[in-house]
C-alpha cells in the first residue's frame, strides 16, 4: 500500500495551518536605505555618542543608502574609427544620479549629502584583432571614459531635454555642441594629472574608466572610485578628482571611445553603484 496519496493529501491542510513560507534569505550583500542610517544613529546615539563620532562610525563602516542604475545596451554601443575619422566617442549611458528615490528621502529631510563612491560594472570589447605585438595587454586605444555634465544655470534637478546621441571626435566636441546651441548645460574639466594613454590632447573633459584588454572579446570590468582613492582590475582608470567634483544636479555620462584607424570599442553592459554619505 503507497501512503503517497495520504501524505499528499495532508500537506495542503498543514501549509494553511502554519501560513505563508518566511521569504527566502536575501542572497546579496545588505544595501541600507536612508530609513536604516537613521534608524543606526538613533542607536549610536542612546550611548551618548557626540553626532561627529557618530558619523565618523558609519563612514568607517561605509554604511550609506545606495542606488544603482544598470542597463543592457538595447542596441550595441559602439565607437569604431574610418580613415576619414581616427577618433571616435559615442555616449553609451547616461545617469541622473541625483534624481532618484534614496537622494530624493534624504533631500526632503533637508539634510545634505555627499557621493561618496562611483562604482563602476562594464561589460565591453575591442575589434577582436590587432596587427601589432600586444594582443592579451591593455596597451590599447579602445576604451570607456566618464564625464561630468553640468548644468549651468544653477538649478538642480532641471531636465535634460535634447539628445546626446550622435557620433563625436570626443567629449570636448559635444561640450563645444553644447555651448553653440546654448543648452546650459557644459561637461566639467577633469585635472590634468588624471589624464591617461590616448587621452592626451583631448581637452581633459572625461575620465578614464577602462581600457579594453587587446584582442580578448568580451570581458566584464569593475571600477571603484571613491573620494581619496580606487580600485580596478588591470587597465582602469584612477577617477582622481572625480567623486570630490560631483555636485547636487550633475550627471554621469559613459563614453565608448576609440583612436586611430582600425580599433573599435563595442559596449554591451553597464551598471553604476552610487554612494551617499553625510
Amino acid at each position: 500500500m503507497s501512503f503517497l496519496p495520504i501524505i499528499s493529501d495532508l500537506i495542503s491542510p498543514l501549509r494553511r495551518l502554519l501560513g505563508p513560507a518566511p521569504p527566502p534569505p536575501p542572497t546579496g550583500p545588505f544595501t541600507p536605505t536612508y530609513k536604516d542610517v537613521c534608524h543606526a544613529r538613533a542607536l549610536l546615539r542612546t550611548l551618548d555618542l557626540p553626532t561627529e563620532l557618530v558619523l565618523q562610525i558609519l563612514d568607517y563602516a561605509q554604511y550609506w543608502p545606495v542606488y544603482e542604475y544598470s542597463s543592457h545596451i538595447p542596441r550595441e554601443a559602439s565607437a569604431e574609427t574610418r580613415h576619414f575619422r581616427p577618433c571616435v566617442a559615442t555616449v553609451c549611458y547616461e545617469a541622473a544620479i541625483f534624481d532618484n528615490v534614496i537622494y530624493d528621502d534624504i533631500r526632503k529631510s533637508g539634510e545634505r549629502c555627499q557621493v561618496k563612491s562611483v562604482e563602476f560594472e562594464v561589460v565591453s570589447r575591442d575589434q577582436g584583432w590587432t596587427s601589432q605585438n600586444t594582443q592579451g595587454t591593455f596597451e590599447t586605444t579602445s576604451w570607456t571614459e566618464v564625464s561630468i555634465m553640468r548644468d549651468t544655470t544653477g538649478k538642480p534637478h532641471r531636465s535634460c531635454n535634447f539628445t546626446l546621441e550622435g557620433i563625436y571626435d570626443s567629449p570636448a566636441s559635444l561640450h563645444a555642441r553644447l555651448a553653440d546651441q546654448e543648452r546650459d548645460w557644459e561637461l566639467v574639466k577633469r585635472p590634468e594629472s588624471a589624464s591617461m594613454g590616448p587621452q592626451d590632447g583631448e581637452g581633459h573633459f572625461a575620465w578614464y574608466l577602462q581600457g579594453n584588454c587587446v584582442a580578448a572579446g568580451n570581458r566584464e570590468y569593475h571600477v571603484s572610485w571613491t573620494g581619496d582613492g580606487f580600485q580596478g582590475n588591470e587597465g582602469s582608470g584612477t577617477g582622481e578628482g572625480f567623486v570630490r567634483e560631483l555636485k547636487d544636479g550633475d550627471r554621469i555620462l559613459i563614453w565608448a571611445r576609440a583612436k586611430y584607424p582600425g580599433w573599435q570599442c563595442h559596449v554591451d553592459y553597464i551598471k553604476i553603484v552610487v554612494r551617499y554619505g553625510f
